[in-house]
């Protein structure tokens, strides 16, 4: 037994264990990086809030409440020094992940008895189905994104709350004590994801069926004799069928009573008014699901954006896939409601195709629309039910064979064991950064402008901007009305100088989006550039009126006033700037660096203490105040500063640096230290002009 649990572990933790080594990417920013509710020393405004960290009952919410999921996030953070490592955090999914295929085993054990299937026959249906599931490549996303964590723990509670009704089931003195067990690990399970109340509707059909089964065959009895002696059971259903109406109308009423507001792009089927389209995209979405489950090859991390285009017709050959999906399902639908006669085997069949559909109902679109095309995530509670159908067909199979071909059944089963797991390891390798994830998503949907728009992102963050540009054009191509690919295609042309282009995509961006505020700001640096400061402003004022609290704007229209020499509403601006983001390194550095261009040197050292009590080890910061220090001939402090700065800067460091520490040096007299700063600042950049000249001074 004990063999059974190890090997089990060990296979759960295999496959996954390359991601460890990887960052945060794609949702994780959002969900960890850039949420407050993380990081807060306020643990209960995770309750108050949504996933991504804001006001659950506001217009802007995504609706997806899953307080301790975040509150697990809160946890890695403390247990980390309070610092976002993602270490700690993918080492806890893979931890949670264990945990759940060694729960998972046990449910499996649990079923496997409750239908009366001998287990010690080989092959060892519990053991082949969670060996499975401990591999399977459809997890990855949930193991290796730490925002999976939700499914994870979900899955989790989920067990849970099944092993708790089953006790309830067969206690005698404590039977309503584990009934009040599973609502509140269903309940939890739900405040982890939202699909974790599918608890309480798989152990009802647990419940009716095992019931139903043994009553037909022992009483050999009619349905209302079933009804009749089984009155237990219709009371453990009521209770269960109230405590789920609670718990959902709980979550509407944190929701503020609104639902949430997808976008067409999100999941274009459901907004399609055509009834044709929208019955042919779901039914080819529930097969491709199928699909991967079966052959998990093409994996993507983002299934939006026109990765699949709409069936419109029938002439597409995807209606093909359609009915043959159907057509299968169909045939052997009768087959799978009358097994109840037929075995053991047979009755463990209908519980594993439970598990299979019950829990993906709330993704399925048919209970309400959902805000998403496919989520490979979310297949991490249903593939529990999948794993159980292929081992149930292994147990099939091999009980028409012999001895020798049972052995080669159970060696095929375990190669595919080992295709997945080396799939996953595979999968979890691209999972480790952002580009690498974003890169693997071209060959799977290149009509996804999404993954267009993220392989753009990395391509810009490596400084390739030619292919930056291209992806860019190409999202936009795909999906015409990419406003946030048109912005960041503007900010790129922008840096290249190419301002009337820049523009132009700036305003169709605003004329699709006009409460944009990022575009309103760009547009604004834009028109600055092209020294149009009125319409700047304007500009400016416009981005400040969607966004309150912008700093990076604010940042900027300090430029705008400096440019336009007005110097005292440059620094009221910039210092708006700073009290918004105290850290804000660039408004620091304009505002200290103006003090003392314009003489007004005691405003910069009133301020320089403040400056580097929020940002102490700014390297940018430490050269500006070095500056001022050796202009007012405290060579000590600047000397201090200099090579504090030099250090930070690292490979980042410029011929500028050491050029500046070699004037200090000069006007302090040491000149022989002037003269190595200076050699230094020419080997960087040979033709760095105050260098030589200075350089050639001192050997005269």
């Amino acid at each position: 037994m004990l063999r059974k649990y190890i090997l089990i572990f060990c296979l759960s933790c295999f496959p996954f264990l390359s991601t460890l080594s990887g960052d945060f990417v794609f949702d994780d920013t959002e969900a960890i990086i850039n949420n407050k509710d993380v990081v807060s020393e306020i643990w209960t405004s995770t309750f108050f809030n949504d996933f991504w960290g804001t006001n659950i009952k506001s217009n802007l919410s995504h609706k997806s409440y899953r307080p301790l999921t975040t509150l697990s996030f809160r946890l890695n953070y403390i247990t980390s020094g309070e610092a976002l490592n993602a270490l700690h955090f993918k080492i806890t999914n893979l931890f949670c992940h264990s945990l759940c295929c060694l729960l998972l085993l046990y449910v499996y054990e649990v079923m496997v008895k409750r239908v009366q299937l001998s287990n010690d026959r080989i092959p060892d249906i519990s053991l082949l189905a969670a060996a499975l599931f401990a591999v399977h490549p459809i997890h990855v996303e949930a193991v290796s994104g730490i925002v999976g964590r939700a499914d994870i723990l979900a899955t989790i509670t989920f067990l849970l709350s099944f092993i708790s009704y089953d006790k309830s089931i067969n206690s005698i003195k404590h039977s309503y004590l584990f009934l009040l067990s599973t609502v509140i690990f269903a309940g939890i399970a739900m405040l982890c994801k939202e699909n974790g109340i599918t608890a309480l509707g798989y152990c009802v059909i647990y419940d009716i069926w095992l019931k139903y089964c043994y009553t037909k065959k022992e009483k050999h009895s009619s349905k209302k004799t079933f009804f009749l002696v089984n009155t237990k059971l219709w009371k453990r259903i009521a209770i269960i069928f109230f405590s789920a109406i609670s718990l959902l109308y709980a979550r509407w009423l944190i929701m503020g009573g609104m639902k949430p507001e997808f976008k067409p792009i999100d999941n274009p089927a459901a907004f399609t008014s055509n009834i044709f389209t929208k019955v042919a995209m779901y039914n080819y979405i529930y097969f491709l699901n199928f699909l991967i489950l079966i052959w998990p090859q093409w994996l993507c991390y983002d299934w939006s954006m026109g990765c699949l285009q709409l069936i419109k017709d029938l002439i597409d050959y995807r209606i093909f896939f359609i009915i043959t999906f159907n057509i299968y399902g169909i045939l052997h639908l009768p087959e799978i409601l009358h097994q109840s006669n037929r075995g053991p085997l047979s009755r463990l069949l209908i519980l594993a195709v439970g598990l299979l559909i019950i829990p993906f109902l709330p993704a399925s679109n048919i209970l309400f629309p959902v805000g998403f095309v496919i989520a490979e995530r979310v297949l991490y509670l249903p593939s529990a039910g999948y794993s159980l159908l292929i081992a149930i067909g292994l147990r099939k199979i091999c009980s028409k064979l012999n001895r020798k071909k049972k052995k080669a059944a159970i060696a095929v089963y375990v190669v595919l064991i080992l295709i997945y797991s080396l799939r996953s390891w595979e999968r979890a390798l691209e999972w480790q950064n952002e580009y690498k994830l974003f890169i693997s998503g071209l060959s799977v949907c290149p009509l996804n402008a999404k993954i267009h728009y993220n392989v753009a992102k990395v391509a810009d963050a490596k400084h390739n901007f030619t292919w930056a540009l291209a992806e860019y054009r190409e999202a936009i191509r795909l999906y015409p009305d990419y406003y946030q690919a048109m912005n960041n295609l503007a900010n790129l042309l922008k840096n290249q100088r190419k301002f009337t282009e820049a523009e132009l995509y700036l305003r169709k961006a605003i004329s699709i989006k006009e409460d944009f505020p990022a575009a309103w700001m760009n547009l604004g640096i834009v028109l600055a550039h092209t020294k149009r400061y009125k319409e700047s402003q304007n500009a400016y004022h416009n981005a400040l009126s969607y966004r309150h609290n912008y700093p990076d704007c604010l940042y900027n229209l300090g430029n705008l006033y400096l440019e336009v020499n007005n110097t005292e509403l440059a620094a009221e601006t910039w210092l708006a700037a700073i009290n918004l983001n105290p850290k804000h390194t660039h408004a620091w550095n304009n505002l200290i660096a103006m003090f003392d261009n314009t003489g007004q040197t005691e405003r910069a050292l009133q301020i320089i203490p403040k400056a580097l009590k929020e940002l102490p080890s700014t390297p940018s910061l430490l050269f500006v105040i070095a500056n001022i220090f050796g202009r007012i001939n405290r060579f000590q402090e600047a000397e201090m500063y200099f090579k504090k700065a030099i250090e930070l800067f690292k490979e980042k460091v410029q011929a500028i640096h050491y050029a500046n520490l070699g004037v200090l040096y000069h006007r302090w007299k040491k000149y022989d230290l002037a003269i190595q700063m200076y050699e230094q600042a020419l080997v960087i950049d040979p033709l760095f002009k105050s260098a030589i000249k200075n350089l050639a001074l001192l050997r005269k």
